[in-house]
């Protein structure tokens, strides 16, 4: 065995050639499968983000009513906020201050600088002081067709009542207020009063609207002075009647023709047909 290396020799023509092309070849093939593995596992990466943000995106909720709609009941309860046995006790209370029999139906409980409530029977509005002048319940009420609507709104409650300094000890710090009630149709949104060069929004509720506007107990009531107006808007704004309107108008009930509204001296053909309350 020798160790000497063979002699060098030429490589024939066209083999170098192609030796250099195999060489190359052979580097491009293992440079491509070292890059491909990055690639590969970036794209697998972006897949576990973009699975990630499917599973932990919330589920759409609902849609939430911009205003939350309800229905009044036809008396208040503990739903609304009056607990049933303190209603019991306002309608046995001023129905029998009214001294009349059964039990009147409570539409509103008014606790402001004075407490009081409005109230019907089938016949008769009742408006009832509540704790007042050394009285649990102190009541006065007034024959209407309570059954029926001069158009969409009526004026049963209104009058105003000194401050009680002028009323005796019994009514001392009470104040002075003017006052305003009726009944809606299910067009009226809002209602106004205005008296003495201010206007205030009534309370609605049950079908029917309430305002006590108070002054002091010093007060009395001013004499020549406007009349107070009350006025019922729609929901869109509209001026659907003022009181003054009224005193204008007269309604008949349609299944009688009797005038039940207005001037009684005048005829049907001479007024407008009344509404039915709810």
């Amino acid at each position: 065995m020798t160790s000497m290396l063979p002699p060098t020799r030429d490589l024939p023509p066209g083999r170098q050639a192609k030796i250099r092309a195999e060489i190359e070849r052979a580097a491009t093939r293992r440079a491509s499968r070292r890059l491909a593995v990055p690639i590969l596992a970036a794209a697998a990466a972006v897949a576990v983000v973009t699975a990630g943000i499917v599973v932990l995106r919330p589920t759409p909720s609902l849609p939430v009513p911009a205003v939350q709609i309800t229905t009044s009941p036809a008396t208040p309860s503990a739903d609304s906020g009056v607990p049933q046995e303190a209603v019991e006790a306002i309608e046995t209370g001023c129905t029998k201050a009214a001294g009349m029999q059964g039990r009147a139906k409570l539409h509103q409980l008014l606790d402001e600088q004075t407490r009081w409530a409005l109230l019907y029977t089938d016949k008769e509005v009742l408006i009832c002081s509540i704790g007042s002048g050394g009285q649990d319940y102190r009541t006065g009420f007034g024959k209407r067709a309570v059954a029926l609507l001069p158009g969409h709104f009526s004026v049963e409650g209104g009058g105003a009542t000194v401050g009680g300094m002028h009323l005796g000890p019994a009514y001392a710090g009470t104040p002075g207020y003017r006052e305003a009630a009726g009944r809606i149709d299910s067009k009226v949104a809002r209602v106004t009063v205005t008296a003495d060069g201010n206007t205030v929004d009534a309370k609605i509720a049950n079908g029917t609207y309430a305002l006590r506007m108070y002054y002091s107990q010093s007060w009395t009531i001013p004499q020549g002075v406007p009349d107070p107006v009350v006025r019922a808007y729609d929901a869109g704004g509209t001026l659907l009647g003022t009181s003054s309107d009224l005193l204008k108008e007269c309604y008949f009930d349609p299944a009688t023709g009797e005038v039940v509204y207005g001037d009684e001296r005048k005829t049907r053909d001479q007024c407008r047909p009344a509404s039915p309350w709810k």
